[in-house]
């Protein structure tokens, strides 16, 4: 019995002491490695960590959030605060501004305070979630309301800069209203994303999905919409070198005018054309399976992929093009009846039916068209391709 009660005492005290500890240890490297990250690959956000006091079953973080304009550069610095709670697989971060959400603005908040929390765990995940009840924002040119925005994004570490997850943002409304001009409305916003690894993570599928329930403007409601994107069999190792290239070929862009700067970004472009060669060899698919817009004429309906075929090694070497393996198809028809009611709509249109990149079948406009060796066809016309990559 006695020896009981020690295995009892010992496994109390690793439960509500050591490995909370642990945990407050790990989690405060994995917030240090994640700044790091997001400082070094985009130029448009950084995090400045000020004081971060961990003790043993919780922790709290002071910081800054600093939004930046390289073109302007202008910053506009934000100070928060995160309550760490650590548990025995994961810790919980509850953010807020360091003077509450209150001190934003007066009026930004009229209902209920937003709640904004990230979740880790030992084995990698990390879950942010985002509750926003309602904001408001008046200025001199427009008011903008927003009702019922919530996420839930779910993330797991999958190689370099990959990640993996769902995720799902939901926005009951939007409204927008200008200054001596018409108001629009946005409600039923869902948009979902997933991220899948397979054959044994050197492979990746990613899907996101766009649904708008309606749209109101003063003319009507219009709706619902919906856009659907995909990328499948993409290669992990190419995609994380074209990543890495194209955030540093933007940094550099933006710094400009210098010739070292210059000399990174030129580099920077060499990689993309090699990530993007590797990733193009090994294979991939990018479409736009499902678009769907709802318009008082009828329906806007399309889907268009392109695609690479795989390559063996001694293909992938004498590969010249990347452009010359690329195939795809592409299929767009909209309603007659919204160009001929909208002069607008036939402004834009009417060059495309006059080279009969559009054409009429029955009630609708159609536009049909393949690509197959630096070649597009569109509803039988020929088109050259120039030799872009």
């Amino acid at each position: 019995m006695k020896r009981a009660w020690i295995v009892a005492g010992v496994v109390l005290l690793a439960g509500g002491g050591i490995l909370p500890w642990g945990v407050g240890y790990l989690t405060e490297h994995q917030w240090q490695r994640a700044v790091t990250e997001v400082n070094d690959t985009q130029p448009f956000m950084r995090v400045d960590t000020r004081d971060y006091q961990r003790g043993i079953l919780g922790a709290e973080v002071r910081g800054t959030l600093v939004l930046q304009d390289p073109e302007a550069g202008e910053n506009r610095p934000l100070e928060f605060v995160a309550h760490v709670t650590h548990g025995i697989t994961g810790s919980l971060m509850t953010f807020e501004p360091a003077d509450g959400w209150s001190s934003m603005e007066a009026d930004w908040f009229p209902g209920e305070d937003p709640t904004l929390t990230l979740e880790t765990r030992l084995w990698g995940e990390v879950t942010l979630k985002l509750d926003l009840p309602e904001l408001m924002i008046s200025d001199p040119d427009m008011d903008v309301r927003v009702v019922g925005l919530q996420l839930d994004q779910s993330l797991e570490h999958l190689s370099g800069d990959v990640w993996t997850g769902q995720g799902e943002l939901r926005l009951d409304s939007l409204g927008v209203s200008p200054v001596g001009g018409s108001p629009v409305s946005l409600s039923d916003v869902i948009v979902t994303s997933t991220s899948e690894p397979r054959d044994d993570d050197t492979r990746l599928d990613s899907r996101v999905e766009f649904n708008l329930g309606q749209v109101e403007v003063l003319d009507g409601t219009y709706g619902p919409h919906r856009l659907v994107f995909a990328l499948d069999n993409l290669e992990v190792a190419s995609w994380n070198q074209l990543a890495n290239g194209m955030a540093e070929l933007q940094a550099n862009t933006l710094e400009g005018g210098q010739n070292t700067g210059f000399e990174r970004q030129m580099q920077a472009m060499e990689q993309v054309n090699q990530a993007f060669r590797r990733l193009a060899a090994a294979g991939f698919s990018m479409s736009i399976p499902e678009l769907s817009v709802a318009t008082p004429e009828g329906d806007i309906r399309g889907q268009m992929e392109i695609r690479h075929p795989e390559l063996d090694a001694e293909q992938a070497s004498s590969m010249l093009l990347v452009m010359q393996g690329l195939t795809g198809d592409l299929n767009l028809t909209l309603p007659l009846a919204l160009a001929e009611q909208h002069p607008a709509v036939m402004l834009q249109l009417a060059p495309l039916i006059k080279q009969g990149l559009l054409v009429q079948e029955g009630d609708r406009l159609v536009m049909k068209g393949q690509m197959e060796d630096l070649l597009l066809t569109v509803n039988g016309i020929e088109i050259p391709l120039p030799p872009l990559l």
